[in-house]
């Protein structure tokens, strides 16, 4: 029987799972997004009185997880970012402890203001990246688009940058002090090599949920652009795979290159919305956020159906029936433009 393999690493280069197990450490779990959003980790202890302290205040924690006698993935740096403790008589004094990617976390810290004149997309990305001391990887189809001006006015490095990449078709995600910008729904990682396929198949005991809308709200996209020559505002169209009817974009862009990649990141996002769905899968190191999903069993149009993993929750549990779990949301990647 496979035994799964998971540590934290504390500050003092140690694993600390070994005194927690003496500790009543009863879950860890780690949230992997599909960017925009930091990835978490959260550890559970079943605790009675004296209660511990708090961590202290950026208190950091390495993640490393895997199969015993595999490859092992480091999901990287977190920070301690809040904790609970609470007790009932039926479940018992629990505490739990919530850490934040530490990368999110940094870019976060310096709400800033600062311009950027005739610079490509990924020039953009790298200097944002720099100033919080970080690298930046960038999907080469983002990287080359040229942005004539871009203005970040009070606004936290990665909120910038991913308002910036989501105007663009893409998505932000920080991990090991870099800043990565890879494509919305492409399956790809930032530098554009194709991420492992999620083979979902049916399993008797694992619990799933999946719902498919026949047709998506919207199946025009229109937005505006304001046109210097002819004093006009203008508008770029596509198409997606929703119903007859037109979505607006609320904010005109800067030109008609840009209102296109806005309206194509618009048609996508409606689209990715058509399909929903959570499935759970025995634990896998290779399985990543954003990484193109394929159903088995599920029924043919269900298995034949272009899903991408929105956010995966990797769960491993220490009491006797102890093991490793994945709960993936998936998402339609399906779309025209």
């Amino acid at each position: 029987m496979r035994r799964p393999i998971v540590r934290i690493i504390g500050q003092s280069g140690l694993d600390l799972i070994p005194a927690w197990s003496g500790k009543g450490l009863t879950r860890v779990s780690f949230l992997d997004n599909d960017g925009g959003e930091a990835d978490e980790i959260e550890f559970e202890f079943s605790w009675p009185p004296p209660f511990p302290d708090s961590p202290a205040e950026g208190t950091k924690y390495r993640l490393i997880y895997g199969w015993e006698e595999t490859r092992l993935r480091d999901a990287g740096l977190f920070t301690y970012q809040s904790d609970h403790l609470g007790g009932d008589p039926e479940s018992g004094d629990l505490m739990t402890i919530i850490a934040r990617s530490s990368d999110f976390v940094d870019a976060d810290k310096d709400a800033d203001s600062e311009h950027f004149d005739d610079k490509t997309a990924g020039d953009i990305f790298r200097q944002i990246a720099a100033h919080a001391g970080k690298s930046a990887i960038v999907h080469p189809d983002i990287d080359k688009i040229k942005l004539p001006y871009r203005l970040r006015w009070r606004q936290p490095r990665s909120a910038f940058a991913q308002e910036l990449a989501a105007e663009l078709g893409g998505t932000v995600k920080y991990a090991n002090n870099t800043l990565l910008v890879p494509m919305r729904n492409s399956g790809q990682t930032a530098s554009g090599h194709t991420l492992p396929t999620i083979v979902i198949p049916y399993k008797h005991g694992h619990s799933f949920e999946i719902s498919s809308e026949a047709k998506g709200r919207f199946k025009d996209s229109a937005t505006g652009w304001f046109d210097l020559v002819s004093g006009l505002e203008k508008l770029f169209e596509g198409t997606s795979i929703g119903a007859a009817s037109r979505y607006f974009s609320l904010h005109p862009a800067r030109s008609e290159a840009e209102a296109e990649l806005a309206g194509k990141a618009e048609i996508g996002e409606e689209a990715r919305s058509s399909i929903s769905g959570s499935f759970e899968a025995d634990g896998m190191v290779d399985a990543m956020a954003g990484a193109p999903v394929k159903l088995q069993g599920f029924g043919a149009s269900r298995d034949a159906a272009d899903l991408v993993a929105s956010s995966i929750q990797h769960e491993w549990t220490f009491d006797d029936d102890g093991g490793w779990i994945m709960s993936i949301e998936v998402a339609n990647r399906e779309a025209k433009s």
